[in-house]
């Protein structure tokens, strides 16, 4: 079974591309929706660049750079490598709890070790592992594991009004 994504010849039936991790289910033919999240690549929603923050930085600092530049999270590196994401429902669940805590490193409150990916992967899979994971937002990252952008929700529900409206008026 080939991969639509990078053509890898995987063993019939299994549910992700053993080369790419992309899944390997079938788009319904006719679902022209469907088909263009499948089609279309990350890049085609324009990633914005990330903020990043050291580990080491204060919760406070990073809500602070959060609230300045309007963005619901930042990325948390160490030393230049990607260790997590602090966002904003962070905040929330984990901060707002225990005020002194803002104080802290943001190490103690960040999502560690956070799902990524490349602006090669398509809508469909950014889609499902922010589904899978309960994310709003996915950092994106060029093949040595560097941030070179982040995608939010948000950009996708765009490029599905803007799809659709598009599929939308060819019908009318």
């Amino acid at each position: 079974m080939l991969c639509p994504d990078c053509g890898f010849d995987n063993i019939e039936g299994v549910d992700g591309c053993e080369a790419c991790g992309q899944p390997m289910w079938e788009i319904e033919a006719g679902g022209e929706l469907e088909q263009s999240i499948a089609r279309h690549s990350v890049q085609v929603l324009v990633p914005k660049v990330p903020v990043a923050i050291e580990s080491n930085t204060t919760a406070r600092e990073a809500v602070k750079e959060m609230v300045d530049r309007h963005i619901g999270c930042v990325l948390v590196e160490d030393g230049g490598n990607l260790v997590g994401i602090f966002t904003e429902r962070d905040v929330l669940n984990k901060v707002s709890a225990d005020p002194t805590g803002l104080d802290q490193p943001v190490a103690n409150f960040m999502t560690g070790a956070p799902e990524t990916i490349t602006s090669q992967d398509s809508i469909a899979y950014a889609l499902h592992a922010m589904d899978m994971g309960g994310y709003r937002h996915l950092p994106v990252v060029d093949s040595n594991g560097k941030p070179t952008g982040i995608i939010s929700v948000r950009d996708i529900l765009r490029f599905l009004c803007v799809r659709f409206a598009e599929l939308r008026s060819k019908v009318g």
